[in-house]
């Protein structure tokens, strides 16, 4: 008798401390109610890479007196939007957006002040990731099962040269984008829920905090957070990206860089660089005036320069004509391929530019047999055609071919009056946007030549 009640005191004893565990669970995600949020989002004229249509995803509060929410930049969509928050238990409102970013998948919208009654702000971790291992629960609304805790481990950090993300196994699905990945030991919110490979067995990644923290910080400091506009690309090193080496330089008077060169680190600014996320990490808030130490040639040497910031999110226009969406040609490398800079962005169903098969990603070429190099050109000569009633003709050049990198093609489109779209310029856009399944029309987390089987489900 006395053998089996040690036995079941030291059963009990081994049970207590994952019992306190599960509890210290509950209260963190118990805490996750009182910061998290759902956020809606109309899309009516997409940009690349964004679909029309009504997103659905996750938040949380991060500055409860200014009423900033974090989430994910393709929740709000960087296209123009019309974007809604609510509070547990709440009613939707609408909802300003405050900083999209153009490299992270990260924004920030800001509450009205009726709408931000009962919000906290929730705990942040800015500093390192946490370790493989670490315990981890990813919070929203998967599958518009609100207000859900999923919980898993740090599996890792996720390196290429075009960014970095923080990998976990606590199943995030479409709706969990935008919410908080909370550490379960500190109950703090170490990185922005942002998407998973789609076939996979949970493994999905986030934002780490401290990369979004940077840009938090400088906009509650009034300084522009925008990453540099480097015109810079770099090698794909494949899956263990160790250092960001320079494949071309569109702009080489800028900074000096040359093909080859690898970049170590910003003087100044601890931590040697890897990817393109710690360099504009980096770089944010120091545009003006900076220091790249680059290993060049065997030798380390640095190498003075600034640069211009990314232009914002909000600032992006473009033009519908013939239910067609133009607008800037977004690649860095436009001058290499040469492609005009102006590209198709969206096509409308049922438009006349759907019946003339025009297709998202046509680069325009010209208009009447005239250059067009900017929106207000292009809106010109539209309307030249529009008053004199005739159509268009348009010349394109489309990706594709079973013996040529490129195809051409001349369509007339008849365009009518010329619409502008934007952000900033208010409402403008045709048809309601029509709800659409969450995903990704690229994805930057699939290897080289497999973004068909790949893809990031958000």
């Amino acid at each position: 008798m006395r053998d089996s009640s040690r036995r079941l005191v030291l059963v009990l004893a081994a049970a207590l401390p994952g019992t306190a565990a599960a509890e210290r669970s509950e209260q963190i995600f118990q805490a996750a109610f009182g910061y998290t949020v759902q956020v809606r989002t109309a899309v009516a004229a997409p940009f690349e890479p964004d679909l029309k249509g009504t997103l659905r995803g996750a938040g949380f509060m991060v500055d409860a007196a200014r009423g900033w929410v974090m989430t994910n930049a393709h929740v709000v969509a960087r296209s123009p939007s019309r974007v809604e928050v609510a509070g547990h238990g709440g009613r939707f409102h609408d909802a300003r957006k405050v900083y999209v970013d153009p490299h992270l998948d990260i924004a920030i919208v800001e509450l009205p002040p009726s709408a931000r009654a009962g919000l906290a702000a929730a705990p942040l971790d800015c500093g390192p990731a946490p370790g493989v291992g670490h315990p981890v629960g990813a919070f929203g609304h998967p599958w518009n099962l609100k207000y859900t805790g999923t919980r898993g481990i740090v599996s890792g950090t996720a390196s290429r040269a075009a960014g970095e993300m923080l990998q976990t196994d606590a199943p995030i699905n479409g709706g969990n984008s935008g919410g908080p990945l909370i550490s379960l030991e500190t109950g703090r919110i170490v990185g922005v829920n942002t998407a998973q490979i789609r076939g996979s067995q949970n493994t999905n990644f986030a934002v780490a905090m401290r990369y979004a923290c940077r840009v938090l910080d400088l906009l509650r400091a009034g300084a522009d957070p925008s990453p540099p506009d480097l015109k810079v690309v770099y090698f794909a090193e494949g899956e263990d990206q160790t250092a960001l080496r320079v494949a071309r330089n569109y702009a080489p008077g800028r900074l000096g860089l040359r093909a080859g060169d690898v970049i170590r680190e910003i003087v100044g600014v601890p931590g040697r660089i890897r990817n393109e996320t710690q360099l504009f990490h980096a770089l944010r808030g120091r545009l003006d005036a900076f220091a790249l130490r680059v290993e060049r040639g065997g030798r380390e040497i640095e190498l003075a320069g600034s640069a211009a910031p990314m232009q914002p999110v909000a600032a992006a226009r473009g033009l519908i004509a013939g239910g067609v969406l133009f607008g800037r040609t977004p690649l860095r490398d436009a001058a290499e391929v040469q492609v005009g800079r102006l590209m198709v962005h969206h096509v409308e169903r049922g438009s006349d530019g759907d019946a003339k098969e025009l297709a998202r990603g046509d680069f325009v070429e010209a208009v009447d047999g005239r250059a067009a190099a900017s929106l207000e050109e292009l809106q010109n000569l539209f309307q030249a055609a529009h008053a004199a009633g005739r159509p268009v003709t348009l010349t394109l050049k489309r990706y594709g071919g079973s013996d040529r990198a490129f195809l051409y093609l001349q369509r007339e489109l008849t365009t009518g009056a010329p619409q502008w779209v934007g952000d900033d310029l208010g409402a403008h856009a045709p048809a309601a946007a029509a709800p659409i399944e969450f995903a990704p029309a690229h994805s930057k987390m699939c290897p080289e030549g497999e973004s068909e089987s790949c893809g990031l489900r958000r």
